[in-house]
């Protein structure tokens, strides 16, 4: 019985090394944010790369409940799938973390993405303009804080 990781880190499937590049672009993108100047367009089209990531993962999240429910049945012959603990059902514990995915999945595709969505909704309406050299108060529509 092995229940080691079968790939090398070379050697991995193509959705694992997506995944991975997926996580290691959004780490560069938070420090790339975090030294930049902020700007209005920039909150506006990482808003848009967040609504497409999160969208993405909810998605993925339901892709893999499906086979993680179905995973016992889908052994070739002469595998057993087996839990490492020895005193619980692999069918139980495999519908506890298909039911832990959809979970996830319900938060990132509820909560989150309206979330983000309002985000994007409400950045969209900002714009900056220069103000004319001869005002000496607030421009018409512009708010005071």
């Amino acid at each position: 019985m092995n229940n080691q990781i079968r790939h090398e880190p070379n050697d991995r499937p193509e959705a694992v090394r997506q995944a991975d590049a997926g996580a290691r672009a959004w780490r560069a993108a938070v420090h790339a944010q975090q030294s930049t100047t902020p700007d209005h367009a920039d909150f506006y089209a990482l808003a848009a790369e967040l609504v497409d990531t999160l969208f993405s993962i909810g998605s993925l999240a339901g892709v893999l409940a499906r086979q993680v429910e179905g995973y016992t049945q889908r052994r070739p012959v002469g595998e057993r799938v087996y839990d490492d603990s020895r005193t619980v059902d692999p069918v139980t514990r495999l519908d506890e973390a298909a039911e832990h995915l959809r979970a996830m999945g319900d938060v990132v595709g509820d909560d989150a993405l309206r979330s983000v969505n309002a985000f994007w909704n409400a950045i969209g309406h900002i714009g900056v303009e220069d103000i004319p050299s001869d005002s000496s108060g607030p421009v018409e529509g512009e708010v005071s804080r």
